[in-house]
């Protein structure tokens, strides 16, 4: 068994289980809001407590100003040529794909793991000339990397992005509290088919 297959078959396992599980939960959420509502109702209160993320998320938002290269920088420079270029060479030329694919018992051309490897190997080629190109503008171009390290440590707010999930919307809340036993209903009965399916999934296999 190839292990793209294992893995295949341990994720899919693990959504038929997760589906199960869950849909056990909403059959028990719809009984208790079509049966037991006083119970039912201060129990989802208290699962949709709101806890806003703001004051936790201030610190990430302060503005931090990050301070340009000293002067050994050039010295950095060259260390950075020398590493991307060995890497970059020892990558082309020794990461064998196919190899490497045979030990781990996959098959080198048609599995999703030499596929994985070679873009990985193909990334990390990429990453020495990255560190190739940096290391050269740190040596002839001070100037223009210093530009580039200004625009790179811009600062964002993310404040809009956090206002926008902080927002409460209780709408769906309000129509299960007006009407639980419909809502119950509801739920129960998707419960009931999404249980059924994820139960023949889960217990044909065994």
């Amino acid at each position: 068994m190839s292990i793209e297959h294992l893995l295949a078959q341990i994720a899919v396992s693990a959504v038929v289980v997760f589906l199960f599980v869950v849909s056990l939960l909403g059959l028990a959420l719809g009984l208790a809001l079509m049966l037991r509502r006083p119970a039912a109702l201060p129990f989802i209160a208290l699962m949709n407590r709101w806890v806003s993320t703001r004051r936790a998320l201030n610190p990430l938002e302060a503005e931090r100003h990050v301070a340009g290269g000293a002067a050994s920088t050039r010295w950095f420079g060259l260390v950075l040529v020398a590493i991307g270029a060995y890497a970059a060479v020892v990558l082309v030329g020794s990461f064998d794909v196919s190899r490497l694919a045979l030990l781990l018992k996959v098959d080198p051309r048609h599995s999703l793991a030499s596929l994985l490897l070679e873009v990985l190997k193909w990334l990390l080629v990429v990453g020495g000339l990255s560190a190739i190109g940096t290391g050269l503008m740190l040596l002839f171009f001070p100037h223009a990397w210093r530009r580039v390290e200004e625009r790179a440590n811009r600062w964002y707010s993310t404040r809009d992005l956090e206002l926008a999930g902080d927002t409460v919307y209780m709408s769906l809340d309000r129509m299960v509290e007006a009407h639980p036993r419909a809502a119950g209903g509801v739920l129960f009965v998707l419960s009931l088919v999404a249980a059924i399916a994820s139960g023949l999934l889960l217990f044909s296999r065994r």
